[in-house]
């Protein structure tokens, strides 16, 4: 990685724009961010991650090679890596409604090659736990690797951690989760995020008081899929009811949850999409960031991009917004700037969907 630890360090802070990032830096930024986060020791918040330094790289370079691999789970690992009796793929993912139905018409698409009667399709929708990943066969349990092989973490269960829902061993893939409202009573003072806790429950060394108490106290489990609360239903259900469902998946549990999984149930439509070497196709996964703030602007100051374009650069009040701290934001161009009378003293509605203000409101 050629990223200097300077350049990461304000890319973290939030003391560089997002459009000052050349091509292959934020590429080389994605690929350690993910990186640091798949063993235990994120450096950013999974929000900054998705919308805004993915979801930009995404629109930069959609062949990048972090969206071609699986990402790979457990890399700090030494043990030697045995094949996973079932490939754990990763879920392709979408930001917006209309990304859905996109993913809805390749099913359609499958069931009009298949002369399979749409009306006939059942969707599945499932709360996307944000823990460690592993599949557990009843005999060993596995952390994900690079997808067809991984490390044995059976261990875990010998220290006593539980299947989820007191159920039994074996049900396949899974993740080891600590619970929300544990970490928050037990763990937040000596955690910044509940991923940097669950890296620490299958460490290959004797865990520490704060593992023991997690487990003995019922406060981390392993939960296979199957086990999660879930929403079936109809297509028309599915287009009709969306933020709904989104709404009560991402409530159901009492976890760190990233997203809802959406999935085809229909065998014959699954076999007939398949997968790639990334992700299956029949599978998705719907992140939405909706935190915005009102926000106090301060100043208006031009920026020189890499290729000498000028864009004006709104300096803000530091206002706290999705786990940071924003104190810039890119005002686009300066014909926005006057129609919108952006100026000092504006009160602007910023979001975290990338550095960008996608909506601005004069008061």
């Amino acid at each position: 990685m050629a990223l200097s630890h300077e350049l990461i360090t304000k890319i973290i802070n939030h003391e560089i724009l997002i459009s000052e990032i050349s091509n292959r830096d934020l590429g080389d930024f994605c690929e350690y961010a993910n990186s640091k986060y798949r063993v235990g020791s994120p450096i950013i918040s999974d929000q900054d991650y998705d919308f805004i330094f993915l979801k930009e790289l995404k629109l930069r370079n959609p062949n990048h090679k972090i969206f071609q691999n699986i990402e790979n789970e457990g890399e700090g690992f030494s043990e030697e890596k045995i094949l996973i009796p079932e490939a754990m793929l990763s879920i392709d993912k979408a930001y917006l409604f209309k990304e859905i139905l996109k993913w809805i018409d390749r099913i359609l698409k499958s069931c009009k090659e298949l002369s399979f009667n749409s009306e006939s399709l059942i969707f599945k929708a499932t709360p996307k736990l944000d823990g460690f990943a592993g599949y557990d066969d009843g005999k060993k349990l596995y952390t994900r690797g690079d997808g067809k092989k991984g490390s044995d973490i059976s261990r875990v269960f010998e220290r006593g951690l539980k299947v989820f829902n007191n159920s039994r061993r074996g049900q396949g893939p899974g993740e080891i989760v600590v619970k929300k409202s544990y970490f928050e009573k037990h763990l937040s003072t000596l955690f910044e995020f509940p991923r940097n806790f669950q890296a620490s429950l299958i460490r290959e060394k004797e865990l520490d008081e704060h593992a023991m108490g997690a487990i003995k106290n019922d406060g981390a489990f392993f939960v296979p899929f199957q086990q999660l609360p879930k929403w079936t239903g109809s297509l028309k259900e599915l287009n009709s009811n969306f933020e709904d469902i989104v709404k009560k998946c991402l409530k159901s549990v009492d976890f760190d949850v990233d997203g809802v999984v959406f999935e085809v149930v229909n065998d014959e439509i699954k076999s007939y999409m398949g997968s790639n070497r990334k992700f299956h196709r029949w599978q998705i996964a719907f992140k939405e960031n909706k935190d915005k703030a009102h926000v106090r602007v301060i100043s208006i100051t031009p920026q020189v991009g890499r290729t000498g374009k000028i864009t004006p650069v709104a300096e803000l009040e530091p206002t706290q917004l999705s786990g940071a701290t924003i104190v810039r934001a890119t005002g686009h161009h300066y014909g926005l700037v006057r129609d919108q009378q952006l100026g000092k003293g504006s009160i602007i509605e910023l979001t975290r969907s990338g550095l960008v203000i996608p909506k601005i409101n004069k008061f």
